[in-house]
C-alpha cells in the first residue's frame, strides 16, 4: 500500500450561449480523438513541453471522468545518461547528448485527477497550482471561442475562516496586511488591507525616487480593496468555503501565508481541503492506477 494526497476543488462551469452539453460531456467528446490532437505546448513560444491527458475513463454513464495528465518534453531536452556510461571513469555532456533522439518524449511528472460538474479532485503536487489543468481544459474545450467559462476553486474545510473574522493576513516573513472588515445586512463582505506597509511600495517602485520620499513623508499612501459579495439565496457555509478557496488559489505557497482571526492563527495551507489516501502499490513502490482512479471515483460521492 502507498499513502497519496488528494487535493478537492469546486467547479464553476457557465456553457456558451450555443453549448447544451455538460462539461464532462463536452470534455469526453474531444478526448475521443487521436492523443496527439490534445497535446497542448505548455509554452506557445518554445514548443519543448507539452500537457496531455493521455488516459481516461468514463464514469457513471458520463456523470464523471477519471484520468492521467502527464507533463511532457522532447527527450532531446532530457538527456539520459544509461547505466554503460555509469560504468565507465568518466563521461562527457556531449556523450549524455548524443544519447537523445528527436522523435521521442519523455514524462516528466503527471497526476491522476476525477472530474464532474461540480467537483474536481487531484493528485497533484501541492506545490503545483490548479491554474495547471485549468488552462489545459479551457485550451481543450477553446473556451475563448465557444464562450464557455471553466474555474476551478480549492474547497476547504469545514473549519475555515470567515472572511468576516479576519484581522490580519501575514504573507512571508516580513509583509502583513491588516484587514478591516464590514457587512451590509449579510449580504456584502468588504476587506480592506489598509496598512499595506511602504516598504513593499519601495520594493515596487524602486526606480522611483519621489515616490519613495513621498511615502515616507507620509503624504501619499495606497489601500487594497477586495470586495465580497454574497450571491442572493446561497449556503452562508458555502460562500464562506468559496471565497476562501479564492484568496488562496493563486498563491504557490500556501503555507507562506498565515491567517489571523479571533486569537488564533492558521496556515493558508491548512484551511485547503486536502486527503490523504491509501491506494494499492507494487514491490517497488508504484501505484496501481486503477486503485488510484476506485479511490478518487468513490470520494467523489
Amino acid at each position: 500500500m502507498k499513502t497519496i494526497t488528494i487535493r478537492y476543488f469546486d467547479v464553476e462551469y457557465k456553457p456558451g450561449l450555443t453549448c447544451t452539453e455538460s462539461l464532462v460531456s463536452r470534455v469526453l467528446g474531444k478526448l475521443s480523438s487521436a492523443a496527439s490532437n490534445r497535446l497542448m505546448p505548455v509554452n506557445k513560444q518554445e514548443s519543448d513541453k507539452y500537457d496531455l491527458i493521455s488516459d481516461f475513463l468514463k464514469v457513471r454513464n458520463g456523470a464523471m471522468v477519471a484520468g492521467t495528465c502527464l507533463r511532457i518534453v522532447n527527450s532531446k531536452d532530457v538527456p539520459i545518461i544509461t547505466d554503460d556510461m555509469l560504468k565507465q571513469t568518466q563521461f562527457t555532456v556531449s556523450s549524455i547528448n548524443e544519447q537523445a533522439k528527436e522523435d521521442e518524449k519523455t514524462c516528466l511528472d503527471y497526476f491522476y485527477f476525477c472530474l464532474s460538474d461540480k467537483r474536481l479532485i487531484v493528485t497533484l503536487d501541492s506545490r503545483s497550482g490548479i491554474s495547471r489543468f485549468e488552462v489545459y481544459i479551457n485550451w481543450l474545450l477553446n473556451t475563448v471561442d465557444s464562450g464557455e467559462t471553466i474555474k476551478f476553486t480549492p474547497m476547504v474545510d469545514e473549519e475555515s475562516l470567515s472572511i468576516a473574522d479576519i484581522k490580519r493576513i501575514t504573507i512571508g516573513d516580513s509583509y502583513d496586511l491588516m484587514m478591516d472588515s464590514s457587512s451590509n445586512q449579510g449580504e456584502t463582505v468588504q476587506s480592506k488591507m489598509v496598512n499595506l506597509t511602504g516598504e513593499v511600495f519601495k520594493k515596487l517602485f524602486s526606480d522611483t525616487v519621489s515616490l519613495r520620499d513621498l511615502m515616507d513623508a507620509k503624504i501619499c499612501s495606497a489601500n487594497l480593496v477586495i470586495r465580497f459579495s454574497k450571491p442572493r439565496g446561497m449556503d452562508e457555509e458555502d460562500y464562506k468555503r468559496k471565497t476562501a478557496g479564492t484568496i488562496l488559489k493563486q498563491l504557490e505557497d500556501t503555507n507562506s501565508v498565515r491567517f489571523q482571526a479571533k486569537g488564533k492563527k492558521i496556515a493558508g495551507s491548512q484551511v485547503l481541503k486536502t486527503e490523504q489516501i491509501e491506494v494499492d502499490s507494487d514491490d517497488n513502490g508504484a501505484v496501481s492506477e486503477q486503485s488510484v482512479y476506485q479511490t478518487i471515483i468513490q470520494k467523489m460521492a
